[in-house]
């Protein structure tokens, strides 16, 4: 399992883990000599990598956010005979948003996919 995203974006860098890990490390070896200075830096630790992480997963939606949704504003131009009404006798009209462009839909999937491979990883920690 890698902990890495495909397009090299880790859901908590590698390099930022390894200080915190050592850092806990040495509050846990500091404990013998001073166990409330031990468990206050700890909980400082925790307290950081929650911070870290919360930062992380937030700029990782908004950036999946921006993928689908900039599509989703972008109104596709109507051809001057498309019908935007109910056609008489028919109860329904055709409007060119009722099905997406096959580029939109494939924009959407791929942001799906991002979606689920993110949640998958957060879920995993």
């Amino acid at each position: 399992m890698a902990d890495v995203h495909p397009e090299g974006t880790a859901l908590f860098p590698i390099d930022a883990r390894d200080k915190l890990t050592l850092r806990l490390q040495n509050a846990v070896n500091g404990f013998v000599d001073s166990p409330r200075d031990a468990v206050e830096n700890a909980d400082r630790i925790l307290e950081e990598a929650i911070a870290d992480l919360t930062h992380t997963l937030t700029e990782r939606r908004n950036a999946l956010r921006t993928t689908w949704q900039s599509h989703a504003t972008e109104v596709p131009p109507t051809a001057p005979d498309t019908p935007t009404t109910p056609a008489a006798g028919t109860g329904t009209g055709t409007t060119p948003a009722a099905t997406p462009p096959a580029g939109d839909t494939e924009q959407l999937r791929l942001a799906l996919q991002d979606y689920r491979e993110t949640a998958e990883r957060l879920l995993r920690l």
